[in-house]
């Protein structure tokens, strides 16, 4: 039963990856999105750009680091494959198999709106990438 098992997850991940196959690359492009926002990359494959994580020093605060904002994203292939992961302003971008030899990068004129104050934070955290071939 065991090998059995074995051969049908082999087929499995074979078929989720199967976006990955394909010899056509994806366009580049620059992108704009908001948070929660699903962008298309081709017919099973889908980037959402989630959110923001900031760590930023508050404009009424002293702190011993900087801080930095983190955008996350889940990279996703049909119903069954996720991939989350983050890019951070000057920091190497993103690469997977599903994007098919291309890279995703921040672009270098992002500028992140400002922290403002300990208790609020900025209403939206609009993301700008750039997507290249590699």
């Amino acid at each position: 039963m065991r090998p059995l098992l074995r051969v049908f997850c082999s087929l499995l991940a074979a078929g989720a990856l199967s976006a990955c196959a394909s010899n056509e690359r994806l366009p580049e492009a620059r992108y704009t999105l908001v948070e929660r926002q699903v962008l298309p990359l081709d017919q099973r494959v889908t980037l959402t750009y989630e959110g923001a994580d900031d760590s930023r020093c508050p404009e009424n605060a002293r702190c011993m680091w900087a801080g930095q904002v983190a955008y996350r994203f889940t990279l996703r292939i049909g119903n069954s494959v996720a991939q989350a992961f983050y890019l951070v302003p000057g920091r190497p971008g993103h690469t997977s198999p599903a994007l098919r030899g291309s890279r995703i990068e921040l672009d270098r004129n992002l500028v992140a709106p400002p922290r403002g104050l300990a208790e609020a934070r900025p209403v939206s955290y609009p993301v700008v990438f750039n997507m290249y071939a590699m």
